[in-house]
């Protein structure tokens, strides 16, 4: 099971400084000594305590990423950061191809628990994985943050604009893995695959029957694909007895054109 991403990175700078830190210092406390491996870690960076200060007024900057990836390491080594693997990395194509409406992403995100500490999660595929932070600063503005293998991103959803972004595929990725735990948690269960160390914050995550259609094709065979359609947050006093929960909308054929629409039973 392949988990690289950017807080592995991190990790082992940490566990490098920390235990020169014990070496060093045996009679500090572990607090002080993972406050003095945090400190060293953002020096390496250029980034000092006082800059810590004004870093979330200036988004869009190296030092901007790097203090989440430092916070998400804090995060992780004191708490543990919730850790989803994903059963079928086909996940990971409806993640990024599903439309993702942008009033939808800011709904969402006013009804998670945030602080300026921002707040993580660790995606897990055989292949594939990413890591992603929400936070809200800079003037009450939305932040996903998303790190892979390769590189980290960094996107304002109040500002974000699908037609000239050219990541648009890991915005999606992101606003929808957040989607698609929430509208359905039945799939979210808790064991892990055989081979990873079993944790009180790690689940694991199915496909729902819900996103998939099945087309009958020659020889009596039956193709599964993902449906076309979007989620949606129902805040409106309209939705009497789901209002506040998370939908995934099909795509439904309406004289000709294709739209898409809630049945009876969502309302």
């Amino acid at each position: 099971m392949s988990y690289r991403n950017i807080l592995n990175v991190q990790m082992n700078e940490y566990n490098r400084i920390y235990k020169r830190m014990c070496k060093d210092h045996p009679s500090f406390s572990i607090e002080r000594k993972q406050k003095l491996t945090l400190g060293e870690m953002l020096l390496n960076r250029g980034i000092n305590t006082a800059d810590l200060l004004t870093i979330t007024t200036r988004p869009f900057t190296s030092a901007f990423n790097y203090c989440f990836e430092v916070v998400g390491v804090n995060y992780d080594m004191i708490i543990g950061i919730e850790r989803f693997y994903l059963k079928d990395d086909s996940l990971f194509d409806f993640f990024k191809n599903t439309e993702v409406r942008q009033k939808e992403v800011q709904s969402i995100l006013d009804t998670l628990d945030s602080t300026e500490n921002g707040e993580f999660w660790g995606v897990i595929g055989k292949n594939y994985s990413f890591t992603m932070c929400y936070v809200k600063v800079y003037g009450d503005k939305h932040f996903i943050l998303v790190y892979t293998d390769d590189m980290n991103y960094c996107f304002c959803v109040e500002d974000y604009d699908s037609k000239v972004n050219d990541n648009k595929c890991v915005f999606n990725m992101a606003a929808n893995f957040l989607f698609y735990i929430n509208a359905f948690p039945e799939c979210v269960i808790d064991g892990v695959p055989a081979g990873v160390k079993r944790n009180p914050k790690t689940k694991s995550i199915g496909v729902s029957e819900k996103i998939v259609s099945h087309t009958s094709v020659e020889h009596g065979f039956v193709r599964a694909h993902f449906r076309s359609g979007y989620f949606r947050h129902l805040n409106s006093d309209y939705f009497v007895n789901c209002k506040g929960q998370i939908r995934f909308i099909q795509s439904t054929m309406v004289k000709g054109r294709a739209k898409t629409v809630l049945s009876k039973e969502e309302n």
